[in-house]
């Protein structure tokens, strides 16, 4: 890929091509590209693993039921794209999961993907009033009989939040002394868990816990993420974070040390760790002080720490008043456009017309005017689909969207071949973000949709760029002699 400016029918010159044949395109005779600019939308939607969830509660002490696909189908009428699920393992303290609680979380994740959504994983082996959670060895067993589960669906698990240990798998008041609620230090039992559970999850989904010091301690280092480190799938690379008292006091419940210096240092490290992990939570009901939830406080920290999202009914009723506040003082509609990521379209320069076995070449500029970037894998295609037939050929770019970070604006150049025997006529073009896992990648539900007016189809899950490309034996120009052809799909 090679970066550059777009203007009005740029002419790209036999040189530039030549250079560009260096990375694995190929020269071409010049050819004219018509630049189209694209308008924003301020509509809130939904979008793959991002935004406010719902949470899955058990209910009193008892285990949660099964997941029913008409409640599911509802959080994607309300435009929710992902759940949180606690599984209360109470029952489960001294022995094994049994079978048909196992059977019972494989189906739920099965109803889930046939709902669309995602879901983030927590287990935890008490909830009201707290109570005891299980010995290391039990907790590891545990997760091995997770294992076969947790791979095989781990196409809809968003993330996993590290749970089993303490009150509501929160890391703190273990009755088996795995933490230390008061200097916030952990046990080597509770990192053998905490690395257990990277070891049961593929390399391609995250675990979260639920403080910045809990990962130095895991890992034994005291630095954030640098980008040469980010989705290398390292351990350290794929553990992020969950704060589940946002704004809720001013050490955010013990998140932080409450020491303002010291937080200040704390959260200057958290927006650089969670530049390239994920990062989501709740708040714990109103603050005290009571304006520290407030608007300016709310959008600072959900900026600076990168948040991709938040439960929409955290804690029962308790965080009503915190969401009623931000809709109160104007705030709530930027915080459900922005948690996480929003792509939006600036402008392309389009190829307007190439023969069979020719040379495409297009650009485009997007920004991300969300507070995250995408921290699952994500693919990136151009679609080229005939107006009149809707044949449709594909190509994959190689580019690292969960690299488009807030705030940036990326300019993506894509040289690529025609296939010597397409049909010719006009061709649409368009991008399609499509999840990469197999059972979901032509679910048009699970792919990325730009904050642009009149781009998305939601049939297909492709972003339009508004424009088409004639194809013709007609056509001057060079014959393509590179390798990244368009397939036909």
């Amino acid at each position: 890929m090679r970066i550059q400016h777009v203007v009005k029918n740029l002419k790209l010159s036999t040189a530039l091509l030549a250079t560009m044949a260096i990375a694995g395109s190929c020269t071409a005779a010049p050819v004219s590209r018509v630049t189209t600019t694209y308008e924003g939308s301020s509509e809130n939607f939904s979008n793959p693993e991002r935004g406010f969830y719902k949470s899955m509660e058990p209910l009193d002490n008892n285990p949660a039921p099964p997941l029913q696909l008409s409640e599911l189908q509802q959080v994607r009428r309300e435009k929710l794209s992902t759940i949180r699920r606690y599984y209360l393992l109470s029952d489960f303290r001294d022995k094994p999961i049994s079978q048909p609680y196992l059977d019972m979380i494989s189906n739920d994740l099965k109803t889930v993907r046939k709902a669309g959504i995602k879901m983030i994983v927590r287990f935890t082996y008490n909830w009201l009033g707290g109570g005891p959670d299980a010995p290391s060895s039990l907790m590891l067993s545990h997760l091995d009989q997770l294992k076969p589960i947790l791979r095989a669906n781990s196409d809809v698990i968003a993330y996993m939040e590290a749970g089993f240990i303490g009150y509501w798998g929160e890391w703190h008041h273990s009755t088996h002394n795995f933490t230390d609620h008061t200097t916030g230090k952990i046990t080597n039992d509770a990192k053998k868990v905490a690395l257990k559970i990277l070891s049961v999850l593929p390399k391609n989904r995250m675990m979260v816990v639920r403080t910045l010091g809990y990962k130095k301690q895991i890992f034994d280092n005291d630095l954030p993420l640098t980008s040469e480190e980010a989705f290398n799938g390292s351990n350290r690379a794929r553990t992020g974070h969950h704060n589940d008292a946002f704004r809720s006091t001013k050490s955010d419940w013990g998140t932080y040390s409450g020491n303002l210096e010291v937080m200040e240092q704390e959260k200057a490290w958290l927006n650089l760790d969670t530049k390239y992990v994920v990062h989501g939570g709740e708040p714990a009901g109103p603050s005290d002080p009571p304006e520290w939830d407030d608007c300016p406080g709310a959008l600072t920290d959900f900026a600076r720490m990168h948040w991709s999202g938040m439960t929409v009914n955290a804690n029962g009723n308790y965080s009503v008043p915190v969401y009623q506040g931000w809709r109160e003082q104007g705030c709530m509609n930027e915080i459900q456009q922005r948690l996480g990521y929003r792509f939006r379209l600036i402008d392309s320069a389009i190829v307007d017309k190439v023969k069979p076995a020719g040379t495409f070449s297009m650009s485009f500029r997007i920004t991300n005017d969300g507070w995250a970037s995408p921290y699952n894998p994500r693919s990136l295609e151009v679609i080229l689909r005939h107006r009149e037939t809707g044949q449709q050929y594909y190509i994959p770019v190689a580019e690292s969207v969960r690299r488009w970070m807030p705030g940036e604006t990326k300019t993506i150049d894509i040289v690529c071949g025609i296939p010597a025997n397409i049909n010719s006529g006009e061709y649409q073009v368009l991008l399609n973000l499509p999840d990469p896992a197999p059972k979901l990648y032509s679910r048009p539900e699970y792919s990325i949709r730009f904050a642009n007016q009149n781009v998305w189809e939601p049939s297909t899950g492709y972003n339009s760029l508004l424009r088409s490309v004639n194809i013709s034996p007609n056509v001057a120009g060079e014959t393509y002699s590179g390798t990244q052809v368009f397939k036909l799909r």
